[in-house]
């Protein structure tokens, strides 16, 4: 039987995984292979291989190119710092105009970046495939416009995965759904239905889901089987609420008060800008642990290295509007009718390290007869039982059972 995989397609970076639970290896031997691709004079790099690049040569997080219009594209804080002009392909999706390779669409790039996970995966061409698909428009946008917004990336998706030489696929299942997957694997065994809350705020998106697990019986169950089966009872997403978002508002800031100080202001997606924005990434998971966090920026202005400073609390009057959006979709969460009283809350992504975003969740699962047992622990420990690979292997086990479901070819 040809092997089944999922992937996790992660902005910053993509995890593939067997429905066994086998995390596939990357050409350096690692689990995390970088979503990115890289130009330089000679050739173009993907991976691993773009990760040295310089930032004028290389673009990040290429699954928003790939599957993301070009209209929608616009809000979001990575495209104003790609180093190459950008315009609407007739598929809908941007294209980049990158020198000495011509138009460059996002279908063609993503479908290179899953052709480069497939054959550093070990996966035959043709192989099935799940892909979890990453949140694909904005938190609070209508029931029709989320809606044209998935299907037309899982038209992207499939067009990208045939570019990159896998089969069918067999899922598209969203992170909510692969993660009540890896739940049911991963969550100790007990002999009564639990409620939980998942929170994840990754490089570009988040999701908040509840998932209901209903125990499975342990009798004549095969080892390492799922002790839970999933029910997904709510999940809400946004694509354009992640750490870039964070930075990009970081940059704003600081941007604004070297242009006013120096006389020259710094503009995204220009050699200075680039340096900025790496400054602004440092500081932010510096802020992470400290109450304060200095970085220094070399060369920003006229040779000048510029150092950035600032106080937490000053970062989190910054993250206010994000904060507040994670807020509205964790309390929306938790008012789902029939939610019982949680029995833990699993944070995942970069994003939930970060004090402000833990303490927008808590303040909301003090507000709820649901989470006020867990918002109130005293050190307010979250549950941390999924991570990158968790929701690759999800999909792997919803890519199965799809397969099992349609039996022999």
């Amino acid at each position: 039987r040809q092997m089944v995989v999922g992937i996790n397609l992660g902005s910053q970076a993509a995890v593939v995984a067997s429905a066994d639970g086998a995390i596939l290896r990357n050409e350096d031997g690692g689990v995390r292979t970088s979503s990115i691709v890289a130009f330089t004079a000679a050739e173009r790099k993907l991976g691993e291989a773009a990760g040295g690049s310089q930032a004028k040569d290389r673009v990040c997080s290429v699954p928003r190119l790939g599957l993301l219009k070009h209209s929608v594209l616009a809000d979001a804080a990575v495209a104003r710092h790609w180093p190459f002009p950008r315009s609407e392909h007739a598929s809908g999706l941007s294209q980049l105009a990158v020198p000495g390779f011509g138009d460059q669409s996002g279908v063609a790039l993503l479908g290179a970046l899953l052709g480069k996970l497939r054959s550093t995966s070990g996966a035959a061409a043709g192989s099935p495939v799940a892909l979890s698909l990453p949140p694909c428009a904005a938190a609070g946008a209508s029931p029709e416009e989320a809606e044209a917004s998935r299907r037309f990336a899982k038209a992207a998706l499939a067009d990208a995965a045939a570019v990159g030489g896998w089969g069918e696929v067999v899922a598209l299942p969203t992170p909510a759904e692969a993660a009540g997957e890896a739940l049911a694997r991963k969550y100790p065994r007990g002999e009564a239905a639990v409620d939980t809350l998942v929170v994840d705020v990754g490089h570009s998106c988040a999701f908040v889901a509840a998932v209901r697990l209903h125990p499975l019986a342990k009798e004549g169950a095969k080892e390492g089987a799922a002790a839970w089966r999933a029910e997904l009872l709510y999940e809400e997403s946004d694509a354009f609420l992640g750490c870039d978002q964070m930075d990009d508002a970081l940059f704003d800031h600081f941007g604004a008060k070297v242009g006013a100080s120096h006389g020259s202001p710094i503009k995204p997606a220009s050699r200075a800008g680039w340096r900025l924005l790496d400054g602004c990434e440092r500081l932010r998971k510096l802020l992470s642990t400290l109450p304060e966090a200095a970085v220094s920026v070399e060369n920003l202005v006229d040779g000048c290295d510029v150092p950035l400073k600032l106080a937490r609390d000053d970062f989190v009057a910054l993250l206010a509007p994000l904060l507040a959006k994670l807020g509205a979709m964790t309390r929306r969460a938790l008012s789902t009718a029939g939610l019982e009283r949680l029995a833990s809350v699993e944070l995942a992504g970069g994003g939930t390290r970060i004090p402000a975003v833990q303490e927008a969740v808590t303040q909301a699962l003090l507000e709820s007869a649901a989470g006020a047992a867990v918002g109130g622990l005293e050190d307010r420990r979250f549950g941390a039982k999924l991570d990158d690979a968790s929701l690759a292997v999800g999909a792997a086990l919803v890519a199965k059972r799809a397969v099992d479901a349609a039996g022999p070819a």
